[in-house]
């Protein structure tokens, strides 16, 4: 770990190289990503999908949004919130919208790295841990700019949300939160239950009044509220379909639900493929025992989530805070039934707290950092090698990550101290 310290901290005393190499990131990426979003023969970006539902809420056709399917046969699966708040920009030409999606990514990105120092009771090392976390992560994080996803924007999300909790902001908090699920339920939904453990009554009213002014109210008002109310029963039912076993006669199948695509990374998915052969065995024979045994892990996993609550109390250092927090969201994306290998933008706070605990020379950060370089490198090789990825490897090494960071919170002041 001394090593990698040490060539981070070369390009911050090499400004000039360090500014370079990020500039011809960004720059390379976003010229990529625009042509391939806007001006390529196909547009490969997830806001195709987002602006054709838009579209059909700005010409009065709303109760079409999860019936459309854009030129690559993709369909709408977000809430109806989302097509409605982009309804007013759905008409310009789409290299703008496109072009805005990379540019609003990079700045959620910044606002993560610049929020990041704030999670943190010391400022010793600091900077180059925050650095190497968004290292590790930037895989991920080029697939979702590159895809116009909104993980960035989750993450963003993610970090503001911690920032206002960590400053009594109660109110925001919740804001944010029930802002940020209404738009993309997963990951962030999980933090509801880091709220209600810790008895946070403020935020949770917070949440759930924002929450029905986001999915209720303002949609009512745009489209009217027995089509919303249709839409939403739509969307909900969409989503009941992809955790049943009935999910292969879905249009969605082959899209989305389906646990034999290597990019799907969670922990039904994973266990699927190692029970069944192939697809057509699993359509053939269907069986809910990987189901039940994969929402038995969840809720373990959950009920060890609720064993560590603030176990310290109002004394929990500041890293253990962040590490339990980021916890909930990668326990959403490991124990949903769907979580596609770029959903995983999450993964910057498990690195990042692993960081922030890690202390040369103590026992415990040996662990820490062996788990780091582990999770990291799995990760890294599923992205590179598919028969890895249907294997579950990147899957497999967050579990192993998120495993150590949370029994690290059971014993804090021993983190701390090594």
């Amino acid at each position: 770990m001394r090593r990698i310290q040490m060539i981070v901290e070369f390009f911050f005393r090499k400004k000039w190289l360090g500014i370079l190499l990020v500039l011809s990131l960004v720059i390379g990426t976003g010229i990529s990503t625009v042509y391939r979003g806007a001006f390529g023969p196909k547009q490969r970006t997830d806001l195709a999908v987002y602006f054709k539902a838009a579209e059909m809420v700005r010409i009065g056709r709303a109760n079409h949004i999860y019936g459309i399917e854009t030129d690559r046969n993709w369909h709408y699966v977000y809430s109806p919130f989302l097509a409605i708040l982009l309804a007013p920009v759905s008409a310009l030409p789409f290299v703008v919208p496109v072009t805005a999606n990379y540019l609003l990514g990079l700045l959620c990105l910044f606002g993560v790295i610049f929020l990041s120092f704030r999670f943190t009771s010391t400022s010793e090392d600091t900077r180059w841990k925050v650095v190497l976390a968004a290292f590790l992560s930037l895989p991920v994080i080029l697939n979702t700019l590159t895809r116009g996803q909104l993980g960035l924007l989750m993450l963003f999300f993610q970090a503001a949300i911690l920032f206002c909790y960590l400053r009594n902001y109660r109110i925001l908090t919740g804001l944010l939160l029930s802002l940020a699920v209404t738009i993309k339920a997963s990951p962030l939904a999980a933090l509801f239950f880091f709220f209600l453990f810790r008895k946070e009554w403020k935020i949770l009213a917070s949440t759930v009044f924002f929450g029905a002014v986001f999915s209720v109210l303002y949609p009512s008002v745009i489209i009217g509220f027995g089509q919303n109310r249709e839409l939403l029963g739509i969307w909900r039912n969409l989503m009941a379909e992809g955790s049943s076993i009935a999910a292969h006669r879905s249009y969605l199948w082959s899209e989305l639900f389906t646990p034999f695509a290597e990019d799907n990374q969670s922990v039904y998915a994973v266990l699927t493929r190692f029970a069944w052969k192939d697809e057509a065995s699993f359509i053939a024979h269907p069986s809910n025992r990987v189901r039940l045994l994969s929402a038995g892990l969840g809720l373990l996993g959950m009920f060890f989530l609720y064993l560590q609550k603030g176990r310290n109390g109002k004394t929990r250092p500041a890293e253990i805070t962040m590490t339990e927090f980021s916890l909930y969201p990668v326990w959403m994306l490991l124990f949903s039934p769907v979580t596609q290998i770029h959903h995983y933008t999450s993964l910057y706070f498990l690195f990042l707290a692993a960081l922030f605990l890690y202390e040369p020379g103590k026992a415990r950060s040996r662990l820490l950092g062996w788990s780091l370089l582990l999770s990291t490198g799995l990760f890294f090789s599923g992205l590179i090698f598919d028969p890895l990825a249907y294997l579950g490897i990147p899957m497999w090494g967050s579990l192993g990550l998120w495993s150590v960071l949370l029994f690290i919170c059971f014993r804090p002041r021993q983190a701390i101290a090594g």
